[in-house]
């Protein structure tokens, strides 16, 4: 398993863009499996990569889950749309580098 160094952010209404900081993520076969932070507070992310359609849900710690539906370029860059309890906005990842230490990035 490769960690990545990650820029993000996503948007709300009324909230405007929200960086997600710290943005670490890890990538194996088809899983992803992350962590950082944002406004809102820390977070761990689970998901997976098919092709290019991209499943996550982002867990805030002791606090409520949102989904995140998009899709990855291939490149370094995941990209959608998040939801929870109808509420909802646009996203993006993407991959910056490599965490020291960790191998080449594998095709997923």
């Amino acid at each position: 398993m490769q960690t990545v160094q990650c820029t993000g952010w996503w948007e709300q209404d009324g909230l405007g863009r929200q960086p997600m900081e710290t943005l670490r993520l890890r990538f194996e076969e088809h899983q992803i499996v992350g962590a950082g932070t944002d406004v809102v507070g820390e977070f761990t992310l689970h998901g997976l990569v098919k092709e290019s359609d991209v499943t996550i849900q982002k867990q805030y710690i002791d606090a409520h889950t949102v989904d995140y539906h998009g899709t990855f370029d291939g490149e370094g860059t995941l990209q959608g749309v998040w939801s929870i309890l109808g509420v909802g906005g646009r996203w993006l990842i993407k991959v910056v580098g490599l965490e020291h230490g960790s191998a080449e990035i594998q095709d997923l």
